[in-house]
């Protein structure tokens, strides 16, 4: 049985777990989260067999491995008594249909979407989050005030997620208005790659916030989404900049002289295309980086990659969003 727990103590936080623990007291992780992203993917495979039955006892035995009272729970008894009252015709393609397309939203459930969630568990969190909220509610209204505090929030939770695949524990995020967020490390012993990773990881999970609030724009016409979008588009290239404690500066912390200076060529091209002021930023950023002694050895084209997507894919945002709003 492939669980998070190792020797009585949980690999997100460390704290002491009974053997008996269905989740980890201190942060609420799922002590099973692996055997229960198995059992649903092989749900998922046997509902598109047709084989609902199959499917059914899997999810049988995936409730068994969760509390009664967890969001995840509830999802998959519902699935359950839906799967008990479906027609057993093999060849019923509705049912095989919407039968496998459950598994993918439970699954979320076990794994990136309850993590994504934790910080929303904690009272502090929460409260730095409607103080955040209320200034900037007053300027600019509730709609842009909540986007952009959700953007910010999203954005730390992927450092924050990332530094617990590392075993390394982290804070939720904290607010401070005129400031930002950020998260208090626990402890840091990590490699240059793996600072990298983390770095980036907020740009990466603000960028899919800012994708979903240009398609919602799309969808829905409303601005607020546009303004949105475009907001987290930009405090995201911001962080980019390869200077001080910012994600760029992170990221920079595995490229060798000659991936920065590749990087750097990047945002300048895309700043000459865009005219986004970010990316300016981000050039004169890496200019400075070429000349520092912290350039690294060897080359880490992962974190190259991840640097050069983000920069394209937020400029994108960024341009799309601010000529829909017009």
């Amino acid at each position: 049985m492939t669980t998070l727990v190792h020797q009585g103590v949980c690999k997100d936080c460390g704290a002491s777990l009974e053997e008996s623990a269905l989740t980890c007291p201190s942060c609420h992780a799922l002590t099973h989260a692996k055997e229960l992203e198995s059992l649903a993917a092989q749900a998922q495979q046997a509902a598109v067999r047709g084989d609902l039955s199959a499917a059914r006892n899997l999810w049988e035995q995936s409730a068994a491995l969760l509390p009664p009272d967890t969001v995840q729970y509830r999802a998959i008894r519902a699935h359950i008594d839906n799967l008990k009252n479906a027609p057993q015709d093999p060849h019923s393609k509705w049912w095989k249909k919407g039968a496998a397309g459950i598994g993918p939203a439970i699954l979320l459930l076990f794994t990136k979407g309850k993590l994504l969630l934790l910080g929303l568990t904690k009272l502090s969190t929460l409260l730095s989050m409607l103080a955040f909220a209320g200034v900037y509610w007053a300027l600019y209204g509730w709609k842009f005030a909540v986007g952009m505090v959700f953007s910010i929030y999203i954005h730390e939770m992927g450092h924050v997620l990332t530094l617990r695949e590392y075993g390394i524990p982290a804070s939720a995020p904290m607010f401070i208005p005129g400031f930002g967020a950020f998260i208090r490390l626990k402890q840091l012993r990590i490699t240059p790659i793996q600072d990298s990773r983390v770095g980036l990881a907020g740009p990466i999970y603000g960028l899919g916030a800012a994708a979903f609030a240009l398609a919602a724009g799309y969808v829905t016409g409303a601005k607020a989404w546009d303004a949105i979008a475009h907001f987290g588009a930009v405090i995201n290239l911001f962080n980019l900049i390869p200077v001080w404690q910012l994600d760029g500066g992170r990221g920079f912390a595995s490229q060798t002289r000659q991936q920065r200076l590749v990087i750097l060529g990047a945002a300048a091209i895309l700043w000459w295309f865009t005219s986004e002021p970010m990316l300016l930023l981000v050039t004169i950023g890496g200019i400075y980086r070429i000349f520092t002694k912290d350039a690294a050895q060897e080359p880490d084209n992962t974190g190259m990659m991840q640097f050069l997507g983000l920069l394209g894919a937020l400029s994108v945002v960024a341009m799309l969003a601010q000529r829909h709003a017009q």
